[in-house]
């Protein structure tokens, strides 16, 4: 498991995100709110400069015309937002304190105390959204009340990652069915996802839902499925003999994006008819990331892992031949002995 999670912050690390689709990265944007008043040294705003963006729930509402009070190191200082509701001071020293501080609508926002150092800074202060707060609870509304009939998909961020440990070939399947609806959906059967009939041990990790179940090779996620993202992690162990493994992975529901890593050990590869871009994740435990299009439910992924690390056969095959020679000489001589020694 060190292996799968060093290859997971590499990934992240080597922006794999970025092939995804744009609402596959609109998922992994923090909440603006998360976000306001934390200062971020940035490179591009000059060095001395703060500037303060002034939105309403998120970045597509700034709010213009806004006035932003700054306190500088004691000292006042008031400036308006512009059209994309930025406002900002510049040309302050290194050493220099300060604060950012605004009201919208009666809720006071305010930035946290900000040290200028050797880069410029970016502050959001984000004002609360009536219409977002409506939606959202009418959208927890919706979640508490009784399944209607629906669809779900493994969404663009499930990934099939293999890593080889200890001898062994690990794959891990990090799935997202994802219901886009705002009540919760009954596709009217559970989900079975029969893993390949080569798979051993297979199981599920920690931050699967409870509606998994394994049972030998087949994986029963039962609905109804909440709006939203629902995790179904899980391992196993593909054999394999010589230098290669065959994957073959039937989906039983649309796959939005195929998305694979493989943890490089010495020459480990991989090909795919269905893999259309690749990259290589350098570090300490090289990977090689692939993406490629959506697969229809009942449609496999089809894939040779190529380059494994394996002993060589002819010490064993010679040793099982030497034990069969020996095993045929001592029936030999125990059903064909000498007269001599049957008179005896």
């Amino acid at each position: 498991m060190k292996g799968l999670r060093v290859v997971l912050i590499l990934m992240l690390m080597a922006g794999l995100t970025l092939a995804l689709p744009l609402a596959a990265l609109a998922q992994q944007m923090p909440n603006p709110r998360e976000m306001s008043g934390v200062p971020l040294p940035v490179a591009d705003v000059p060095q001395g400069t703060v500037t303060v963006r002034v939105i309403r729930g998120n970045f597509d509402k700034p709010i213009v015309g806004q006035p932003v009070e700054f306190t500088i190191d004691g000292k006042v200082r008031v400036d308006k937002t512009d059209a994309s509701g930025r406002a900002q001071v510049s040309g302050l020293k290194p050493g220099t304190r300060l604060t950012a501080v605004t009201t919208v609508d009666g809720e006071r926002l305010v930035s946290q105390a900000i040290t200028i150092a050797n880069s410029g800074i970016r502050v959001a202060l984000v004002a609360t959204d009536p219409e977002a707060t409506r939606r959202a609870e009418d959208d927890r509304r919706l979640a508490a009340g009784p399944a209607v009939p629906g669809t779900v998909v493994f969404g663009p961020q499930t990934r099939v990652i293999a890593e080889f440990n200890n001898d062994r070939l690990n794959v891990f399947y990090m799935i997202e069915i994802v219901n886009t609806a705002r009540a919760p959906v009954d596709i009217g059967r559970p989900i079975l996802l029969d893993l390949p009939r080569e798979a051993r041990g297979a199981g599920l990790m920690q931050g699967s839902t409870p509606q998994a179940t394994v049972n030998g090779p087949r994986v029963t996620v039962l609905g109804p499925f909440a709006p939203g993202v629902t995790s179904v992690q899980l391992g196993f162990e593909l054999p394999f003999s010589g230098d290669a493994a065959h994957l073959r992975q039937v989906w039983p529901v649309t796959l939005q994006s195929m998305n694979l890593v493989v943890g490089q050990t010495g020459p480990m590869d991989f090909r795919s008819a269905q893999l259309t871009e690749r990259r290589n994740i350098p570090g300490p435990q090289p990977a090689i990331a692939a993406t490629g299009p959506a697969i229809a439910a009942g449609q496999a992924l089809d894939l040779e892992i190529t380059g494994l690390p394996h002993h060589p056969m002819w010490p064993r095959n010679l040793a099982l031949g030497l034990a069969g020679v020996i095993m045929a000489i001592g029936i030999w001589a125990a059903v064909f002995t000498s007269p001599r020694r049957r008179a005896a």
